[in-house]
């Protein structure tokens, strides 16, 4: 039986309420989190939001949280000599990874609500770096690069940092998310190209190849079951993914219209987010086994004026965060942007109205 979705937007007072449809109703609040200079990028599973903000007084860029009570932000500061920070991960106990600038280079980082920042150590050698994930344990995942080029490395307290290596014919990598068990998720080249890898607990590197007939393939997030996220590229574009130790890469496919979709996001339950073009443009989707690829914006909608464009970010309990462009600035092409593309001006929270 094909299930009906039903999305419904309204505003009051600032506050949207989304409602989806799949045989019984559940209701967003939608919060927007972003102006000018805020760029939220992930959430931990009770609401907070982590990224990078410009500071009032000087006016520079600095690692961000948004505390889940009340969505204001709290700047973390930067390191010493240098004027820029960001974040790109958060866990449950409020423990960040980001990247920060010391006079020339760009080195992680880890912030902590008793310690504050403090630089994570690169690879020997190494002169530049950045951390995207953190688990439960503040164990630490990303980049080193140096003269050597560039590693995915492990940082943990107890062992330091610790190169994570790269797939056999390639000379380079890197580290994008990291589970409660310290499966590393990321990106590796190799003989026959880049891959999206998976790093086992126990320091192997895992292949996970490319969807049929694909040249390529990037990961993005992976969760606590070991499941794998990200996109895959070739003649015909680039197409979501889901990878799991059973069933392998599954394509998750395109929105109605779309000929490229981008994997960004997984939870624990197996629901993920990201971005598909379509017959309207760029749109955000959310990913179930039960439902498949549904889009976060209807064509029956009364929306703020806004279009959800990505959606990069979801927790356990279903909390997602989207960013969105004014609705006359959405392309209708269908094609995705190939580049890096001008950040949308606005930034949402959506959190299920029954939390």
């Amino acid at each position: 039986m094909t299930s009906v979705v039903t999305v419904i937007v309204a505003v009051t007072a600032g506050v949207v309420t989304f409602r989806e449809t799949f045989g019984e109703t559940t209701a967003y609040t939608v919060s927007e989190l972003s102006a000018a200079g805020r760029v939220p990028c992930r959430l931990n599973n009770l609401g907070d939001v982590a990224g990078r903000a410009g500071d009032s007084p000087s006016g520079e860029t600095r690692a961000t949280i948004w505390n889940r009570a009340s969505l204001r932000p709290t700047n973390l500061g930067n390191l010493g000599g240098g004027e820029y920070s960001s974040a790109s991960g958060i866990n449950d106990t409020g423990e960040v990874a980001g990247a920060a600038n010391i006079a020339k280079s760009i080195v992680p980082f880890v912030w902590t609500p008793t310690g504050g920042l403090r630089r994570v150590p690169l690879l020997p050698g190494d002169n530049c770096g950045q951390a995207f994930g953190i688990n439960k344990y503040g164990h630490v995942a990303g980049y080193s690069s140096g003269p050597k080029g560039r590693k995915a490395f492990l940082w943990t307290r107890s062992a330091g940092a610790r190169n994570l290596g790269v797939l056999p014919g390639g000379n380079y990598s890197s580290a994008c998310d990291i589970n409660d068990w310290d499966e590393v998720a990321g990106t590796s080249a190799s003989a026959a190209g880049d891959r999206a890898v998976l790093w086992t607990k126990t320091g192997n590197a895992r292949d996970l190849g490319t969807l049929p007939g694909d040249t390529s393939s990037e990961a993005s997030a992976i969760n606590n079951n070991g499941d794998v996220v990200g996109y895959s590229k070739g003649p015909r574009g680039m197409r979501a993914f889901l990878w799991t130790q059973a069933t392998g890469m599954q394509d998750l496919g395109v929105l109605p219209g779309g000929n490229s979709s981008r994997a960004l996001g997984i939870n624990d339950k197996g629901a993920v987010v990201g971005s598909s073009t379509s017959s309207s443009g760029d749109r955000a989707f959310v990913w179930t086994k039960q439902a498949g690829m549904r889009d976060l914006n209807s064509a029956a909608s009364v929306t703020p004026g806004v279009v959800f464009v990505e959606a990069h970010a979801i927790n356990d309990t279903g909390q997602i965060l989207v960013m969105g462009g004014a609705t006359h600035e959405s392309s209708g092409s269908g094609h995705a942007a190939l580049g890096c593309a001008p950040a949308p001006p606005s930034s949402f929270l959506l959190r299920p109205a029954s939390q």
